[in-house]
């Protein structure tokens, strides 16, 4: 009796084996009438989660993306160095900021305004609208040092365009 009891467990045993089905497999079937879920990551990751042993994968090309992305850090926080990007290069520098207001419509068109009286007065310099959570923004220029700031600065004061414009220290484009 007992020796039917231990080869009906085994076979039990054998059967809940061979029927399950790998996790992953689960999740990413098919059902009519159901949404279809898409999973993308590491095939080590999915090897883990499925209780198989993962393989060694050359990780060469992920390292040099880190290793870029590093250097991108360390130039932005150093205008010495510059990362390019297409025909610009950014670095740390200074912006004039002349509008900043709420998160409403009507207050991006007035920074959306605000960029063109600046771009027709002064062509020179790029105006960047934004929306930076919860308020609206316009910055002019593209100025390295702070003293060039200065200069704009009291230029857009003078045309009446920022009464209440401040120079803040921002990521900006040289060209080249």
């Amino acid at each position: 009796m007992k020796r039917l009891a231990h080869i009906f467990i085994l076979l039990l045993f054998t059967c809940l084996a061979s029927a399950q089905i790998r996790f992953m497999d689960n999740l990413t079937r098919v059902v009519a009438g159901q949404g279809k879920v898409t999973v993308s990551q590491d095939e080590r990751l999915t090897q883990i989660i499925n209780g198989e042993k993962p393989k060694e994968v050359d990780n060469d090309k992920d390292k040099d993306k880190e290793v870029d992305k590093e250097k991108e850090e360390e130039n932005i926080d150093n205008p010495a160095l510059v990362t390019p990007v297409g025909k610009k290069t950014k670095v740390r520098g200074y912006r004039v900021q002349i509008y900043w207001g709420g998160s409403t419509r009507s207050d991006q068109s007035r920074a959306q305004q605000a960029a063109n009286q600046s771009m027709s007065l002064f062509p020179q310099y790029n105006a960047y609208t934004s929306f930076e959570s919860p308020h609206w923004r316009c910055r002019v220029g593209d100025f390295k040092e702070r003293h060039e700031a200065v200069e704009a600065l009291r230029e857009l004061k003078k045309a009446g365009i920022a009464r209440e414009a401040m120079i803040v220290r921002s990521e900006i484009f040289i060209y080249q």
